[in-house]
């Protein structure tokens, strides 16, 4: 069954983890980059997040944020952190949005989250045709 509507997950919600994990994509993170490249093979690619979280100790804990509260993925793992903050900001994306955020660019192969509202983009941030070095977009 193919939904007519895409959910809009709320990214300001998943950030700054979901930061984290495009930083780690564009850099290009053998684990995450492992998630992305077992698409479209769900079960395959959540089991590889999934590992990722389980072999690095994650654990979910509350924090305050702002007015309210939010979970984060933590480690006692020396030099795991950004992996377990940019998995669990994949994991957060994934439960709101569907594995149809993560993306490989139609140039370079590059994976990427899709942040747009319509679900539709298919390049990187480095192939994107406004990403032109001094194109503000404003005339």
């Amino acid at each position: 069954m193919t939904r007519k509507h895409v959910i809009v997950p709320p990214f300001r919600d998943l950030d700054p983890e979901l930061e984290v994990a495009e930083r780690l994509l564009a850099q290009g993170n053998p684990w995450l980059d492992g998630v992305v490249a077992a698409l479209p093979d769900e079960p395959a690619a959540a089991d590889r997040l999934n590992r990722i979280l389980a072999g690095t100790g994650a654990a979910p804990r509350l924090r305050r944020a702002g007015n309210g509260w939010r979970v984060v993925h933590v480690t006692s793992w020396p030099g795991c952190g950004d992996l377990v903050a940019g998995a669990s900001g994949l994991a957060g994306l994934v439960a709101y949005g569907g594995w149809r955020r993560l993306k490989r660019c139609a140039v370079c192969a590059q994976a990427f989250c899709d942040r747009t509202s319509g679900c539709s983009r298919r390049w990187c941030s480095g192939h994107r045709p406004h990403a032109e070095a001094g194109t503000s977009g404003v005339h």
